[in-house]
């Protein structure tokens, strides 16, 4: 796109890739020959309407280098089908990951795109036999997947969520296992965690993750982070008047200072 055709107050993005990853990432690329904390998560990390994402916030407070691997729509399997990243996650000196949903992942009911985890890309035979009267072909993303089944029985979706939350946890920790360096959970959320709800609503994300999860995690993880900040609040971000409603589901600047602040002090201890 041509820069005079960008409408005014938007953000101009560059992404970038690092070694041979498919993944874009939010530029500009970040030097990774010499220290550095890795920052995974999706799209709150890489904060698409945001000027300054919070692991740009905190590496001017740290005065180390951070390379954000947020990636939009992301789930942990975009990270562990990428080599490139996994030997990022290996290298770096500490490494941040924003907690993600737990339909984003393929698993025993359905396949997600391998990079784009929101994307539902087929049923499994066992979620077919569980749903026959659903036609899956109507279905492009997981959010509506879920939605769907919600309203058709809410009971069989029980069965559903409970399998996508064992899974999440295994492979959660198979995430955090890639890891060399010291590891910090970030909950960035605009709900606590402790709230079990079985909403489908953009406030519910991260869709089906409770404390009971996160607490599994703390075993092998050098701390958790829980900021909880409201959505809507759209002030300082920049974005095209077409995007104003995707604009106030995303987390808004006061949330990246949130995190910014309270993830500043855990970081400098642990790089010492």
């Amino acid at each position: 796109m041509k820069t005079d055709m960008i409408p005014r107050g938007v953000l101009r993005l560059t992404r970038c890739n690092y070694g041979l990853s498919k993944l874009p990432f939010r530029g500009p690329l970040r030097p990774t020959g010499g220290r550095y904390v890795a920052f995974l998560g999706g799209s709150e990390t890489f904060g698409k309407y945001i000027p300054v994402p919070f692991p740009d916030r905190i590496e001017t407070a740290i005065g180390e280098v951070c390379v954000n691997l947020g990636c939009q729509s992301a789930g942990p399997d975009a990270f562990l089908h990428d080599t490139a990243v996994q030997s990022l996650c290996h290298d770096a000196a500490a490494i941040v990951i924003q907690l993600f949903g737990a339909t984003r992942l393929s698993n025993s009911f359905y396949k997600v795109h391998p990079r784009r985890n929101d994307r539902f890309i087929a049923p499994t035979d066992q979620l077919i036999a569980l749903y026959p009267e659903v036609d899956f072909a109507e279905i492009s993303f997981t959010g509506h997947l879920i939605a769907r089944l919600h309203a058709v029985d809410n009971e069989r979706l029980l069965l559903v969520r409970d399998h996508l939350t064992k899974t999440w946890v295994r492979r959660m920790k198979t995430l955090v296992g890639l890891a060399k360096g010291p590891v910090f959970l970030l909950w960035l959320a605009s709900r606590a965690p402790q709230d079990a709800s079985m909403g489908i609503r953009p406030s519910s994300h991260p869709a089906f993750v409770t404390r009971k999860m996160i607490e599994a995690l703390r075993p092998y993880v050098a701390g958790i982070i829980e900021v909880v900040a409201e959505r809507g609040t759209t002030d300082g971000m920049l974005f095209a008047p077409l995007d104003t409603l995707a604009a106030e589901e995303m987390l808004g600047i006061k949330a990246h200072e949130a995190a910014a602040k309270a993830l500043r002090a855990p970081l400098i201890h642990a790089l010492g």
